[in-house]
């Protein structure tokens, strides 16, 4: 059954795939203030290989810990690129996420040797606990990424801790054998921790120290009463009064999403700032998900394509 209630921008372009209509960019988008111009349809591919983490964040939609096993049909996921490509869809990037895919490595080397002869231009892996188990730390080291985002929403192991309900190993920030190139931080934005413009120094300054080059900031989504209670409005913390840090760029699609760059200058190093202004939680253009089982366009339960 697929759900109708997708809201977008008014420049959708609506694509068939297994006899379902879904909805793409047609155009992209808005530059600081300049509209956006015409691009060729394509999607964001994300592969959940597992609900299961090795955190308890009480921010997380997923709520905490579930069984990292269950059955993933990889032939399916084939058929499904298969079937964008034989549409004339692009793959912008295929992102490897979870849960903690870590957790299923085997199954994430799989994947990967399966889709290797489809020579994609950007493979990316989303960490969700930080690279703190010896898996994850193995699974960075994959020669495939183009890119890999970790989440890390504290500068300091012990809150990083009490944050996320479980014990973190003192080797939280070493990166052995990891291209610390194609690495870059998110931080959510939680009350109580990152929450004003000192913390987020604190957070840039890490992030140089380690090696790092670029970190993104996003408000939580008010997927439960703790996101509700820990929020902080982005738009309350002044990026541009944060010595050496100079605004670069802004895009938009309008009311849906909006996100604004930024340049960290220490010195003579450089780090990239990516910060999410707003975000509608239902807003999926190009966005499909696949989660081993069911192919979804957004990730909402009621949209299921194939």
């Amino acid at each position: 059954q697929h759900s109708t209630g997708f809201v977008g921008c008014a420049a959708i372009m609506e694509r068939t795939i297994f006899g379902h209509t879904i909805w793409l960019k047609s155009i992209g988008c808005n530059v600081v203030g300049r509209a956006g111009q015409p691009i060729s349809p394509s999607v964001n591919l994300f592969v959940k290989v597992t609900k299961g983490c090795n955190a308890h964040c009480p921010f997380c939609s997923n709520a905490g810990y579930q069984s990292p096993t269950s059955p993933f049909d990889v032939d399916k996921l084939i058929c499904i690129i298969h079937e964008l490509k034989n549409k004339g869809i692009i793959v912008n990037r295929v992102n490897i996420t979870g849960g903690e895919p870590s957790l299923v490595s085997p199954l994430v080397g799989r994947i990967l040797n399966a889709i290797e002869k489809e020579r994609f231009d950007d493979v990316h892996l989303h960490l969700n606990t930080n690279g703190v188990t010896d898996q994850a730390q193995d699974l960075m080291q994959h020669p495939r990424w183009d890119s890999i985002s970790m989440s890390l929403h504290h500068y300091d192991t012990e809150r990083l801790s009490e944050l996320y309900g479980c014990k973190l190993s003192t080797q939280l920030f070493q990166f052995k054998g990891v291209n610390k190139q194609i690495v870059n931080f998110s931080c959510n934005l939680v009350k109580g921790y990152i929450d004003n413009k000192e913390e987020v120094q604190k957070m840039l300054n890490l992030t140089l120290d380690l090696g790092i080059h670029r970190i993104g900031f996003v408000a939580l989504m008010p997927v439960n009463d703790f996101c509700k209670e820990h929020f902080v409005d982005i738009n309350d913390i002044p990026f541009s009064q944060l010595p050496h840090v100079y605004f670069t760029g802004a895009k938009d699609r309008g009311v849906n999403c909006k996100c604004s760059n930024y340049l960290y200058n220490r010195d003579l190093k450089i780090l990239e700032i990516y910060m999410r202004n707003y975000s509608n939680p239902r807003y999926c253009e190009s966005s499909l998900v696949f989660d081993g089982e069911y192919l979804r366009q957004g990730f909402y339960s009621d949209n299921i394509i194939y």
